[in-house]
């Protein structure tokens, strides 16, 4: 009798760990997915205040790669400069 109780005891726990586990990442899943929705939306944000008639694309990673061939361009500029003695 007192092994039956036990047993029913220790499979009641488990099933309440196993259940809270899951409850617990799926909290997570829903924390993470929130996150990324926020920073989607204030990416377009930004795009929006940027390019608010919304003519053609204005993309984060173009615009950084611009600057960085700009910076490139000052720096070959530079060395040319140098090259010649100005």
């Amino acid at each position: 009798m007192k092994t039956k109780i036990l047993i029913s005891a220790l499979a009641l726990f488990l099933i309440t760990t196993v259940s809270v586990n899951a409850q617990s990442d799926q909290n997570i899943r829903q924390k993470r997915l929130q996150k990324r929705e926020n920073v989607n939306s204030n990416r377009q944000e930004r795009v929006d205040k940027r390019n608010p008639n919304g003519i053609g694309r204005v993309d984060d990673r173009v615009e950084r790669r611009g600057n960085r061939i700009d910076r490139k361009q000052k720096r070959t500029d530079r060395r040319v400069n140098r090259r010649r003695g100005n």
